[in-house]
């Protein structure tokens, strides 16, 4: 019996990772795209933490991005599941254009 649940849970702990890993992958995809349809050069990506938001479990990616090739920017990514609920980036300065 011993055994059994030592299986059981070491498939748990499998399920687990790879679910883990899966949305990891994804999340970095769909930023990819995202950043592709803004114009963003997309830097680096990385999982940030999980919460309990409205009685279900996200999970918080932040991601770093430039706009210009010269600034750094960092914007988070909402996952549910494989389910994208919320992306939110600062607001993006232009640097000042020299004075004629």
């Amino acid at each position: 019996m011993a055994e059994l649940l030592g299986l059981l849970a070491l498939a748990l702990l499998g399920a687990g990772v790879w679910q883990l890993r899966r949305q990891s992958e994804f999340a970095n995809r769909w930023l990819v795209q995202y950043c592709k349809r803004q114009q963003f050069q997309l830097l680096s990506v990385y999982r940030y933490r999980f919460c309990l938001r409205k009685g279900r479990w996200l999970a918080h990616f932040r991601f770093e991005f430039s706009h210009d090739g010269l600034q750094r920017n960092e914007g988070d990514l909402w996952l549910s599941g494989l389910r994208v609920v919320e992306v939110s980036v600062p607001v993006l300065r232009e640097p000042p254009s020299p004075m004629l």
